[in-house]
């Protein structure tokens, strides 16, 4: 419920798309005690690509999926219906996906769909170690998906559709900058990417900037975010 409370009060101020979506990957972690969560957008040619990943697992589980188009988070994003996988063992389809997410341990992910009448806009995925997912699990991931998908319906509405359109594919052209500021603060501090990526949400908290604004700082500047603890 605090989680839920706080990406409401999220909401009630002004983020892009990959604000909006590294926010919404962070408060369902931290809702449903899961390993990780990604926040995928559909590009101009129907296909699903991932714009924010929570941990390296999951870039990389995002990142078979998106190579492949299949996966939970894809099924969901054409189906515009969740998708539940107890068991990726389970699973006939998806060779390549699955093979991944049991070398990751993560073998229990649900592909939620970010949509609004006809309009979709990307999927959520989240995964577990392991979980048998409840009826309780799958009502917050709604809330969370649908309080998301309300933001950028309301984005485009009071921007224009094309608008969000060109927020979407600015998403995924940022996604390339995270990841080489990641890869800086990683090499300079000798810390894996995930403590990278910290750094960098941490600093763009405590200093009100944005998250892509810390990244182009860090890559193009030189930016040095040593940690304070």
């Amino acid at each position: 419920m605090q989680a839920l409370r706080t990406f409401a009060s999220d909401m009630g101020r002004s983020y892009d798309i990959i604000e909006v979506s590294h926010r919404l990957g962070e408060r369902v972690t931290e809702a449903l005690g899961v390993a990780g969560a990604g926040v995928s957008v559909g590009d101009a040619s129907g296909e699903l690509k991932f714009v924010t990943a929570t941990s390296e697992k999951v870039v990389l589980m995002e990142q078979v999926q998106e190579r492949y188009q299949e996966g939970p988070c894809v099924s969901a994003f054409r189906t515009q219906q969740p998708v539940v996988i107890n068991e990726i063992d389970e699973v006939s389809d998806w060779d390549e996906y699955s093979e991944v997410a049991r070398q990751l341990q993560l073998t229990a992910v649900v592909g939620y769909p970010l949509s609004h009448q006809e309009l979709r806009l990307g999927a959520l995925n989240v995964y577990a170690e392991s979980r048998q997912w409840s009826k309780d699990d799958l009502d917050a991931l709604g809330v969370f998906a649908d309080m998301a998908t309300a933001y950028l319906v309301r984005t485009a509405q009071l921007t224009e559709t094309r608008e969000l359109a060109k927020q979407l594919q600015g998403a995924l052209d940022s996604r390339v900058l995270i990841e080489q500021a990641k890869g800086v603060l990683a090499n300079e501090y000798g810390i894996g990417v995930d403590d990278a990526f910290r750094r960098i949400r941490r600093h763009s908290q405590h200093h009100n900037m944005k998250l892509l604004e810390v990244c182009r700082q860090v890559v193009n500047h030189g930016l040095k975010l040593p940690d304070p603890d």
